[in-house]
């Protein structure tokens, strides 16, 4: 009787420092178990750094360009050794943008997928950016549900007071501009955005470190 009650015991615990292994509770671990939409808790999350060439930006989801399905508007990605750069951090590299809107309708830009990112308790999205003539002007989007039809996009005139200049500037945005999203726990894509509409025409711009902060 007391060997069986042993075995029981011993059970129970068995069964309960599964739990705190898969859920990540107590002092046992120093991680956070990942489920749909989660994230490892931190002050600061990594969309892409550049660092890395290559198909994947830096959580290990795609990214790339698009452009209007008549083909008018173009858009290319470079990556990008600036010299300058290396004064304001120790990235080497940076992502060179380069379009050409200037036909009526056309569009294009840079897309990074999020994956169903938790960002509930993340308050800004910021990124450093640069233009090679000064002036370019983009939209930055953020799109919700994978399916979602509509999504807001930020002029970053509204971020940088200056607009974009030769010099690297950093621009922060609020996460509560993007008002399309109702489920901030699934995020799903990220966008710089050039189009024929709000005069984007035709330039270049280097973008780098684009994080979500609290």
């Amino acid at each position: 009787m007391v060997q069986l009650s042993l075995t029981i015991l011993k059970r129970l615990l068995l069964n309960i420092f599964s739990v705190i292994l898969i859920t990540g509770i107590g002092p046992f671990l120093s991680f956070s178990y990942i489920t749909h939409g989660a994230q490892p808790i931190s002050d600061k999350i990594l969309v892409d750094n550049f660092e890395k060439p290559g198909k994947h930006n830096s959580l290990g989801h795609d990214f790339g360009a698009f452009s209007d399905q008549k083909n008018l508007g173009h858009c290319y990605l470079f990556f990008s050794q600036d010299k300058q750069k290396e004064s304001l951090n120790e990235s080497k590299y940076s992502l060179y943008i380069q379009w050409d809107t200037a036909k009526e309708g056309s569009y294009g830009g840079y897309w990074s997928d999020l994956r169903h990112l938790n960002l509930e308790s993340f308050n800004y999205l910021s990124f450093y950016v640069k233009g090679v003539k000064g002036g370019e002007k983009f939209k930055v989007g953020l799109r919700g549900k994978v399916d979602a039809t509509y999504e807001t996009k930020i002029l970053i005139n509204e971020a940088l007071k200056e607009g974009v200049t030769v010099e690297w500037q950093r621009a922060t945005i609020p996460l509560k501009w993007f008002k399309a999203i109702q489920n901030w726990g699934d995020v799903n894509m990220l966008s710089i955005n050039f189009e024929y509409t709000f005069g984007s025409g035709s330039g270049a711009i280097l973008i780098d470190d684009i994080v979500f902060e609290k």
